[in-house]
């Protein structure tokens, strides 16, 4: 397949880089290259092109900083995703729309599945969720991938923390809020199968485990043995701008149906994150 990748320099997008088989035909965007929130270029970039499959890993994912900047917000994660979506149909190509666990509320009290009705509660848990919907207006070939708590790229809070213990510096995590922890490197792997099944729709794909990062910190400290003291947070003590969910975990109702191997266990995703510090 000729493949288009935006946002190729953020954590996900260097990991479908790095995984995505060589007999593919990949053209990779940074945002530097492609900013997707600029429609005309989008079209004058993509097409061209003659794609069969975008991936779309391309966001403004700093929850806070959309909370202050709502206009580019909708900008980077509504109306660039529609652009892509329409380039996608333009020319005949598939979508793969990366979206966020947060555009659920938190409040469910158990693992959210795809039939769950968002309630988002923060600028960039409605913008995500704009995004989806401009998506799934503009074209019927697409995949809306949901997942959470990233972490793995090299650049992402874990990792930074991580860092932190293993220099015998103090980390710290919130216990409060929970997800379901998904490596970066796992989840990219995971994007291609769920294309080649072409079964179009919306798929939540996250991490075997919920935990919030003070847990998953701890259990990364542990399996370490890293030397530096995990601080508990909470956060309402943080008095952060914009509200994040206490419980977002995710689980699948049709990813196993459609043939995406489930995620390896949680320790073997952080054996491997520990092994690069």
């Amino acid at each position: 397949m000729r493949i288009v990748l935006t946002g190729a320099g953020g954590g996900l997008g260097r990991a479908f880089w790095g995984v995505c088989p060589g007999h593919h035909d990949l053209e990779a965007f940074t945002r530097q290259e492609l900013d997707i929130g600029d429609h005309h270029a989008v079209m004058q970039t993509v097409m061209p092109l003659k794609p069969d499959l975008i991936v779309n890993a391309a966001a403004m994912t700093k929850v806070d900083a959309c909370e202050a900047e709502p206009e580019r917000a909708y900008r980077d994660n509504a109306l660039g995703p529609q652009s892509l979506a329409l380039a996608a149909r333009a020319s005949g190509a598939m979508l793969v729309h990366v979206s966020t666990d947060f555009v659920f509320d938190g409040e469910k009290g158990s693992a959210y599945d795809e039939l769950d009705a968002p309630n988002p509660q923060s600028v960039y848990a409605r913008s995500k969720l704009g995004g989806e919907t401009m998506v799934r207006v503009a074209t019927p070939e697409h995949f809306v991938v949901r997942t959470g708590y990233v972490f793995g790229d090299g650049t992402d809070y874990v990792t930074a923390q991580l860092r932190r213990l293993a220099e015998g510096e103090p980390g710290a995590g919130l216990s409060d809020r929970r997800g379901t922890p998904t490596f970066v490197r796992h989840l990219a792997e995971r994007l291609l199968p769920l294309v080649l099944s072409g079964r179009f729709g919306t798929y939540h794909l996250g991490g075997p485990e919920s935990l919030s990062y003070f847990e998953l910190l701890n259990r990364a400290k542990a399996l370490g043995d890293l030397s530096g003291a995990m601080q508990e947070q909470r956060g309402d003590d943080l008095q952060l701008p914009a509200s994040r969910p206490r419980n977002s975990s995710l689980t699948s109702l049709f990813a196993a149906a459609v043939g995406i191997p489930p995620m390896p266990p949680l320790d073997q995703a952080l054996g491997e994150l520990l092994a690069t510090l």
